[in-house]
């Protein structure tokens, strides 16, 4: 059932891209150095699903049913798909706890760099295939993804800061920055006190 169901998605999705990267000659160019090249790509929630990306001659292929060795693999949940199409870091999205990379972990990322890079509105293309209420769900689906990431990263930035700042004690709080701040501007204001009467005592010296 689901390799049915896989094969189901993946002649859309194939015919999508191609179509996509036919009227985007940099984007195939670039696919091209990964020409021959198969990544597995797996889905195990909310349903387990299998297939093959392998790069060919023409654009891509996506197989349900693959009998090679596929060069690389990367698993990730429904949710996590979601945000690495739509995420601002395609970088912390891809590495994510959430996204297991197996295999050329630089083919990974090059498939992934040339296929987020492509302009397509998934949201319309799966009204198209699956109806205005999977595709609603769809939606939903990348939407509380894109929040979970941004918390994610902002949750993970705080922690960064606060153990930086209270625990390793590599960089200065805010009063200390503040404190730092204020004796410089006091330094200052004394040494342009000290040019001023040297300045003056200079002018009485030449007069004299």
């Amino acid at each position: 059932m689901n390799e049915m169901l896989a094969s189901t998605l993946c002649a859309p999705i194939e015919a999508l891209i191609n179509a996509v990267l036919k009227q985007d000659p940099a984007s195939a160019l670039q696919l091209q150095a990964y020409r021959g090249k198969a990544l597995r790509v797996e889905c195990p929630s909310p349903i387990k699903l299998v297939a093959t990306l392998v790069v060919e001659e023409q654009g891509i292929s996506l197989r349900s049913v693959f009998e090679g060795e596929p060069d690389a693999g990367i698993s990730a949940s429904a949710s996590a798909y979601a945000n690495l199409l739509t995420s601002d870091s395609q970088t912390g999205a891809l590495f994510s706890p959430a996204v297991a990379i197996s295999g050329d972990t630089h083919l990974v990322q090059g498939l992934h760099r040339v296929i987020a890079g492509l302009e397509i509105d998934w949201q319309d293309h799966f009204a198209t295939v699956f109806g205005d209420v999977a595709t609603h769900q769809f939606s939903e689906l990348v939407s509380r993804a894109k929040r979970w990431g941004k918390q994610s990263r902002e949750t993970m930035l705080d922690n960064v800061e606060e153990y930086l700042h209270e625990e390793a004690r590599l960089l200065p709080s805010k009063s200390e920055v503040a404190h730092f701040s204020t004796r410089i501007d006091e330094l200052k204001l004394r040494l342009d006190r000290i040019n001023a009467r040297t300045q003056r005592l200079g002018a009485k010296i030449t007069e004299a």
